[in-house]
């Protein structure tokens, strides 16, 4: 050490080998030092790992705290170094003149007055190496340090145990002859899987969810200590848990579901405990841009860009796969390419963005063709992986779209009908009335004449529900009576290929059997297919109308109902007339007429009724009151089909009812276990069915349990399809009473 803090000056050392000594002296001093004091620390520590982790752990800390001891040792030593030197032989020897320094530096470098002082300090030396440079020991801190961790250390050994090692036990029997063993704790560590980037974690519990694939090591303290002990499964072998030291211990993979309990001989036994497993769930990708599937381009659209996200509860991979197909062309003429490409995505593992941009031009689109493109993303789980394919989006290039940007004019949206409701058509009548002086009487009229023929449309669509027909069309009909000339015929079309049809010939009225006539007030069967005479009312109903009323049922309005709406219409009418004529404040007292009587018909009851009734036959009245029973044969029923036998859960379900008094045997719970495991993949949750039924066996007092257990049976019962149910024969006394009535 004292070489090489005295490295720079090789050549001066060499001329001054006395001064070395003093300085390794103190060196070694300030090591001894160190160590005094950490060995008070060392000794601590190695009664701590000794009683908390046997031999390994107390040699595992001794070894750690001498290698910190000769660091530090280390440290403080190289401090030690040539410059300390100098400076201690300067302030321990006024001879050298505070010019030690020179005896390091290199003598072919020194001249004049600075060789001169050299010669005369080398002629001191002797009285350099007399020189006692060692550092004091450090006596009141390894006085406290070393009283302290003996105290520390014997309370460590005595520190009484969570069981007596007074007497150790020879073998397992006489340790279990102590007494039953009780657990005195419980540790679940929990290691998830290395892709899912969950940290390890520790809990108390016995009860868990875990991730797929997790490694549980349960660390099981018991005291006094068993012979044996294992974690039992309802449904496998047992897992034997090996002792380690005062803890015993066992791992398992989790990958699906599972009960257990801790069981060692002589340990009371314990309820259930569950662990469930939490399946990793596929990615899901959701289309972020654009906000549909279906998107059409745009005039002189070169780009297109699409973005998905790809979401899953572990990661996904930072790479995924694009699925682009692109169809082109027309009808039987269509050509389908698909490529793939790979894509970057952006953004944490658990959701990435990927975001392409497309060329249009470069991809081939042109009229008449679609660009499909889907996205292709797998998860981070090793060994498994999964693969999921995202929604597609379509960007389409109609044919046509090169002749439509020329007739975006010509284009007009189809709106619903619509139609003003009285109380707008009242309201607008009193906001004309209001600016009739602003305005000129051509106008007023216009205005006036446009709210009636608002007015008419409002009472053509009420009349429609009393069997009547809009009136004003261009295809209105017309009646036989009016006195307008008749339209001639529309000529056919140009390319109409069908022949030329001939005028209709009148057929005769059909002949009626005797003694009836035409308005004799019922029907005399169908009309001829030609159509019937004049004023037949089938034929009136074809030709100038259509019927309001369905096959079966009609719709109808009472009477009182019907009315109303008669009054109202008339109103209506009267309103329409004033409004065309424009006066609308000779309209309003009507306009607020039919308003009220719209409102007294919207209350009223649409009745519903079928067009035939029922048909009895005729009662014999010949045959009442006189006892005849000739002929009055009554139906034997068939025998019910016997039903499936009372499934085991329907019996315990039964059995668990509380009762008053009840007394009796209780759930044959050995066929409910059979029961559930026959069914369990019907079942919503199987293993809390299990665990109930293991409990209501270990504790067959618990009132609670047997609840519990009841209400998930209910919940797990297949139930029975409806069917009618044979009356239970009756007793001997009951069969005489029913022969009397017969």
């Amino acid at each position: 050490m004292a070489g090489d803090a005295a490295c720079p000056g090789s050549r001066a050392m060499t001329a001054v080998p006395l001064l070395i000594e003093p300085q390794r002296r103190a060196q070694w001093r300030v090591l001894a030092d160190t160590a005094a004091l950490g060995m008070a620390g060392v000794m601590l520590a190695g009664a701590i790992g000794w009683r908390l982790f046997d031999v390994v752990g107390a040699v595992t800390l001794v070894v750690v705290g001498l290698a910190a001891i000769v660091a530090v040792g280390a440290w403080r030593a190289r401090r030690l170094d040539q410059g300390w030197l100098v400076r201690s032989l300067d302030a321990r020897l006024p001879g050298f003149e505070d010019s030690a320094a020179l005896l390091f530096a290199d003598a072919h470098a020194l001249a004049g007055f600075r060789a001169l002082q050299r010669r005369r300090l080398e002629a001191r030396l002797p009285e350099a190496s007399r020189l006692d440079l060692r550092p004091a020991w450090s006596r009141r801190p390894i006085a406290v340090a070393w009283g302290a961790a003996a105290i520390l250390t014997l309370l460590v050994l005595v520190w009484p145990t969570a069981r007596s090692d007074a007497t150790p036990l020879a073998s397992g029997r006489t340790e279990a002859s102590a007494g039953p063993p009780v657990l005195t704790g419980l540790t679940l560590r929990i290691t998830p899987p290395a892709y899912t980037g969950l940290p390890v974690r520790e809990q108390t519990q016995a009860d868990a969810s875990v991730p797929e694939g997790s490694r549980l090591e349960w660390i099981v303290g018991l005291s006094p200590q068993p012979a044996s002990a294992a974690l039992s499964f309802p449904d496998a072998a047992p897992l034997p848990l090996l002792r380690s030291g005062e803890p015993w211990t066992a791992a398992r993979i989790a990958t699906q579901p599972f009960l257990y309990r801790i069981e060692a001989p002589g340990l009371a036994r314990q309820r259930l405990a569950r662990v469930d497993v939490v399946a990793d769930a596929p990615p899901a990708i959701r289309l972020v841009e654009p906000d549909s599937q279906l998107v059409q381009i745009t005039p002189g659209q070169t780009r297109w860009t699409v973005v998905f996200e790809a979401s899953d509860d572990y990661g996904v991979l930072s790479s995924g796969t694009l699925r682009i197909t692109l169809a082109k062309g027309e009808g039987e003429q269509v050509t389908v390419t698909e490529t793939t490409r790979g894509i970057a995505g952006t953004g944490e593992a658990r959701r990435r963005r990927f975001a392409v941009t497309f060329d249009l031009a470069r991809e081939g689109m042109e009229p008449a063709s679609d660009m499909i493109v889907q996205l292709i993303v797998t998860d981070n789980r090793p060994g498994g992986a999964r693969e999921v394919e995202g929604p597609s989006v379509i960007l389409r290039w109609p044919s046509s779209l090169g002749l439509a940007d020329g007739l975006d004019g010509m284009a007009q949206s189809v709106l619903p009908a619509y139609f003003r409701s009285q109380r707008q058509i009242i309201i607008d009548a009193e906001a004309l009335l209001a600016q009739r002086a602003r305005l000129d009487r051509e106008s007023f009229v216009s205005r006036s004449a446009s709210l009636g023929g608002d007015q008419a449309t409002l009472r053509n669509r009420y009349g429609q529900f009393m069997g009547g027909e809009n009136e004003g069309g261009p295809g209105a009909l017309t009646l036989p009576t009016s006195d307008a000339p008749a339209r001639p015929a529309a000529p056919p079309l140009p390319t109409n290929d069908a022949p030329r049809p001939r005028a209709a010939t009148p057929a005769p009225p059909p002949e009626l059997e005797a003694g009836h006539t035409h308005d004799d007030g019922h029907d005399h069967g169908p009309a001829p297919e030609g159509g019937g005479f004049f004023g037949s009312a089938v034929d009136v109903l074809n030709e100038y109308g259509h019927a309001h009323d369905q096959g079966d049922a009609a719709t109808l309005f009472d009477p009182g109902t019907r009315s109303t709406l008669a009054q109202a219409l008339d109103a209506m009418w009267a309103s329409e007339r004033s409004l065309r004529l424009g006066e609308p404040d000779a309209a309003l007292p009507h306009a607020y007429r039919a308003l009220d009587l719209l409102k007294e018909a919207q209350q009223a009851t649409r009745i519903f009724l079928r067009r035939v009734g029922s048909d009895l036959p005729p009662v014999d009245m010949s045959r009442r009151l006189t006892g005849d029973r000739d002929d009055i044969v009554a139906g034997a029923l068939a025998a019910a089909p016997e039903g499936p036998p009372e499934s085991p859960a329907v019996a315990a379900w039964r059995a668990l009812q509380e009762r008053p008094g009840r007394s009796g045997s209780g759930p044959d719970l050995a066929a409910l276990d059979r029961w559930v495991l026959q069914n369990g993949g019907r079942i919503a949750d199987p293993l809390a069915l299990t665990a109930a039924i293991d409990t209501v066996r270990a504790e067959p007092g618990c009132a609670d349990c047997r609840r519990r257990l009841r209400a998930l049976l209910w919940s797990a019962i297949e139930r029975p399809p409806a069917a009618i149910q044979r009356r239970a024969t009756p007793p001997q006394r009951g069969r005489r009473y029913l022969d009397a009535l017969r």
